[in-house]
């Protein structure tokens, strides 16, 4: 009965972890797009909110997949060594994501002031 259980939490996780890269891979594809389709200063700024919209929100679903996988992976040494790894991987999550956030929030209260790199 157990085996089944972990057989599916391991499914699930990887289900989760795909629907991730799968949000992230979309963002991606309809930033090029719009970058692509007009080049403009005020395209640019929208292809950042997209991007950077689609990138937090699959982050979410990868951290989520994290935390299952680790609380899977209950090996003695081995999981504490995952454990500090999700730990890790969290936190840079979470910076990235809270400064990612504010860029998107300037974008859309004034988007004159990111301008693209040159």
């Amino acid at each position: 009965m157990n085996e089944i259980i972990f057989t599916l939490v391991e499914g699930l996780s990887l289900f989760i972890g795909s629907i991730g890269i799968g949000i992230i891979v979309i963002g991606a594809v309809k930033g090029l797009y719009h970058y692509i389709v007009t080049r403009d200063e005020h395209n640019f700024q929208h292809v950042r909110l997209v991007l950077g919209s689609h990138i937090i929100l699959g982050l979410d679903f990868m951290v989520g997949k994290d935390i299952i996988d680790t609380i899977l992976l209950d090996n003695g040494a081995e999981f504490w060594r995952d454990l500090a790894g999700l730990i890790t991987v969290v936190s840079i999550r979470i910076i990235l994501t809270h400064f990612m956030l504010k860029e998107v929030e300037q974008a859309k209260t004034d988007p004159v002031k990111l301008k693209p790199a040159k």
